[in-house]
């Protein structure tokens, strides 16, 4: 499988882990969004190990035991971290906004605690942005 897709899967978990409640693998949306793009059968398993993938890169951490978590750290007990970055979606074909490819804040494999948002609007390059 291509990169890409497990860039849009991850970026996917990403968002689902920032704005619910719940683990993305018992949404059944999540499952198709992993199975449908590549032809697959949904399997909450194959998100459940991307996101074990995710948590070696550093871009998600859990936390236990729960008396222990941050205030901002949703019932699931994961933390996002770092920045999802910003694109489009045309045609079926996925392309990241200038400079988010390889922009170390979303790919690093130590970011920041806490989440950063994409500017609203990026008109030439992010000014978030750190070059690799």
């Amino acid at each position: 499988m291509s990169d890409q897709y497990w860039e849009e899967i991850d970026n996917s978990i990403w968002l689902w882990l920032r704005d619910n409640d719940s683990l993305p693998s018992k949404s059944v949306n999540m499952t198709c969004i992993a199975a449908n793009s590549q032809g697959l059968r949904p399997s909450p398993g194959r998100i459940d190990r991307r996101m074990q993938v995710m948590r070696e890169a550093g871009k998600i951490r859990l936390w236990i035991p729960r008396s222990s978590r941050p205030a901002h750290v949703r019932a699931h007990g994961w933390e996002v971290l770092g920045c999802p970055g910003a694109g489009i979606e045309e045609d079926g074909q996925f392309d990241w906004a200038y400079g988010c490819a390889d922009c170390l804040r979303r790919t690093r494999p130590d970011p920041a605690d806490g989440v950063v948002e994409p500017p609203a609007v990026i008109a030439f390059e992010c000014e978030l942005r750190i070059e690799p």
